[in-house]
């Protein structure tokens, strides 16, 4: 019947495919490196790289959950195929020679022809975009929160741009990319479309910032990307602003409830150029608080513009 041929052929997938996972274990040769002590074998990593196991999805790649034979856990992002080698050396270059307590820590990294993997810590509480729109239950919707986040994320983008030799451009500031720790702690992430600022030397760190010019994700990028001008740490302050503005009013940059389709950048400026009250563009969850609390929620507005 029918219903048995299904069968029959179901079972013969889910053979092939651990074959095939048994094949590329034993006939690839992988290479790998850790920033850090670790005890696990990359058997160990591949096989929690399951459906059940994925926490999100980008640009370049998926990334998973694993838990190590030790308990410990840990994010694995696989690449979505060997041709994005250019995002995944930009990861490497940037991440493994720096250090920041907002910015996401890469552990290592394992490769062979087939597969390609980066190693991070585990960050239990999602994005800062899942905490604004919906997706994260807990405390840190609160305007005290919000502020500890995009602080971080100010501390993490002055460190790129100012304390790295040569200045790192992230490339993909975004609400998405910004991860939460056990305490809403926050860390930039996603370093795929990183580039390095100002640097024409022959080197292959340097090669690494040669990226097309429209990068980035529509509703934060900058508009000299669109109209393919020169690209400089600015960019990343746009885009910043922009994740401001997302973070006070809770609305996303491309939300299709805005009046005519307006960009979340239009909506407020116009807002604000009618004479409008301030207040009324802010999040509902984060209207009626204290003076001192909306005078630094009007403080953060203003900054968001310059």
């Amino acid at each position: 019947s029918i219903s048995v041929v299904l069968t029959l052929l179901g079972i013969y997938m889910v053979v092939r495919a651990r074959m095939a996972d048994r094949d590329l274990m034993e006939d690839e040769t992988w290479e790998l490196t850790l920033y850090q002590k670790m005890d696990f074998s990359i058997d160990n990593v591949i096989k929690d790289l399951t459906s059940a196991n994925v926490i999100g999805t980008g640009s370049s790649g998926v990334v998973y959950r694993v838990t190590m034979p030790s308990g410990e856990t840990l994010a694995v992002k696989k690449m979505w195929s060997t041709e994005e080698a250019g995002s995944f050396r930009s990861e490497i270059q940037t991440l493994g020679s720096i250090r920041h307590k907002n910015i996401v820590r890469l552990l290592g990294w394992g490769s062979n022809s087939s597969l390609k993997l980066l190693f991070y810590d585990y960050l239990p509480n999602g994005s800062l975009s899942s905490l604004l729109h919906g997706a994260v239950k807990g405390g840190g919707a609160e305007w005290e929160a919000r502020y500890v986040i995009v602080l971080g994320v100010a501390h993490a983008l002055a460190y790129l741009h100012h304390d790295c030799v040569p200045p790192i451009l992230h490339g993909d500031v975004k609400a998405m990319n910004i991860l939460l720790g056990p305490r809403f702690e926050p860390y930039l992430a996603d370093f795929g479309l990183a580039r390095l600022v100002n640097s024409n030397s022959s080197d292959d760190c340097s090669k690494v910032a040669h990226r097309p010019h429209l990068a980035g994700s529509y509703g934060y990028m900058a508009p000299e990307l669109a109209s393919m001008q020169q690209v400089t740490e600015k960019s990343d302050v746009y885009s910043f602003g922009v994740v401001l503005l997302e973070v006070l009013t809770g609305k996303h940059p491309l939300d299709p409830t805005l009046p005519g389709g307006a960009h979340l950048v239009q909506w407020v400026r116009e807002h604000l150029q009618s004479k409008g009250d301030p207040a009324d563009i802010l999040d509902a969850k984060l209207r009626g608080r204290a003076d001192p609390q909306m005078h630094e929620m009007l403080q953060t507005l203003a900054v968001s513009f310059l």
